[in-house]
């Protein structure tokens, strides 16, 4: 992956956006490390899919799909920030409709994106970086290996 100047400027920007008024929320060593490394992951998601046109070629998907993987337990960890963030209201499950393409994630992601560099709230910056992860989930599952079909043997061993 690429790192540009352009995307160290987003990652202050959204740094920016979600430090404004958490007063000592990101304090610890700990937490400012995860919450910069989210962003980091969702800025290069942003850039993976701005140079995406059409289908991305296999390694740079699974590259990508591994960048995501390895975010997980910071994600987690945003999560449950999310739940006890004052004003801020997640949701779970499939109330919403899923994304099924990836030119339907290259627009939410990139309606979302927009919308949190210019949050003013730093609680609302979270939870579109919540979305902006869900999203990222759902495009790692879409290349996590399942079944295609079989040519062998139907006997049990």
């Amino acid at each position: 992956m690429l790192f540009s100047p352009e995307q160290d400027e987003l990652k202050a920007q959204i740094e920016t956006v979600i430090l404004r008024d958490s007063e000592d929320f990101f304090d610890e060593p700990e937490d400012l490390a995860v919450l910069r490394n989210a962003i980091r992951i969702a800025c290069e998601f942003f850039d993976f899919l701005k140079r995406t046109d059409g289908t991305p070629e296999l390694s740079e998907a699974e590259y990508m799909a591994g960048t995501i993987r390895s975010g997980i337990d910071n994600f987690y960890a945003m999560a449950q920030w999310g739940r006890i963030l004052t004003g801020l209201e997640l949701r779970k499950g499939f109330a919403q409709n899923m994304l099924s393409t990836l030119i339907e994630i290259k627009k939410m992601y990139d309606s979302i994106f927009q919308q949190l560099t210019l949050s003013t709230s730093s609680a609302k910056g979270v939870g579109l970086l919540l979305s902006l992860v869900q999203i990222m989930l759902l495009f790692m599952t879409a290349y996590f290996p399942s079944f295609l079909s079989f040519s062998g043997s139907e006997t049990s061993s």
